[in-house]
């Protein structure tokens, strides 16, 4: 693993420089996204009822959650791509974001594991929770772009982002901070903190803490 360090405020303001040019294909890809959530949970919520805002059916939710993943998250690897790609000089299209069905196996997978290790962590005095959510939080760029194995994947993103926990925790709080702020006038000012949110942590953070590792050589099947 090699070394790294990063400036909280740096970055985000690095960041909102590399937007320019960029907001609609991040959008879009993002659109995408909301678009196949809504879809999906809607379809499977005919055979597992979500109930209603006074008495939800909890578990459900959770099933409708987790049988979504293989839909939803090789979308999500497309669009941190996209912020991957902008950094390295590509050209990037919001319809790229269909380009990793093929390994859809892993991507779902990767997403339940996650999923169960933090609720697990809540469980165990909701500390251990956050820490996990932020550990593995490159995990899906890692499969996406290295071609790496589920677990191998999750531990290089853990060991890695362990290194400098809590900065890497406070450059997702204050982007996660400025995105909720920017939603409350009429949800307008997402137009820019949604791309910021994933060129700062994906097309910047990303590559200082994994760039120098090679990708494993690829192949078009699913196996985890």
């Amino acid at each position: 693993m090699r070394d790294y360090d990063f400036d909280i405020i740096e970055m985000v303001k690095a960041g909102w420089e590399r937007i320019n040019g960029v907001k609609t294909q991040f959008i879009a890809g993002f659109a995408i996204y909301i678009a196949a959530a809504v879809i999906v949970q809607l379809t499977l919520g005919l055979v597992f009822p979500q109930g209603t805002l006074e008495m939800p059916n909890l578990l459900n939710q959770q099933i409708v959650g987790i049988l979504s993943y293989p839909v939803l998250m090789p979308i999500m690897g497309g669009i941190m791509m996209m912020a991957i790609q902008q950094y390295r000089g590509e050209t990037i299209d919001f319809k790229s974001v269909f380009n990793y069905f093929h390994i859809t196996g892993k991507l779902a997978l990767v997403g339940v594991i996650i999923y169960v290790f933090t609720v697990i962590g809540i469980m165990l005095l909701v500390l251990p929770g956050i820490y996990v959510s932020v550990a593995y939080a490159f995990t899906i760029p890692l499969i996406v772009d290295k071609n790496m194995d589920v677990w191998e994947a999750m531990e290089l993103s853990r060991k890695t982002v362990t290194k400098h926990w809590f900065k890497v925790a406070g450059l997702m709080g204050l982007l996660s901070i400025i995105v909720f702020i920017s939603a409350i006038p009429l949800g307008i000012g997402l137009v820019w903190t949604i791309p910021l949110m994933f060129v700062t942590l994906y097309g910047l953070a990303y590559p200082v803490m994994f760039d120098s590792i090679e990708p494993k050589s690829r192949n078009r099947d699913s196996s985890l």
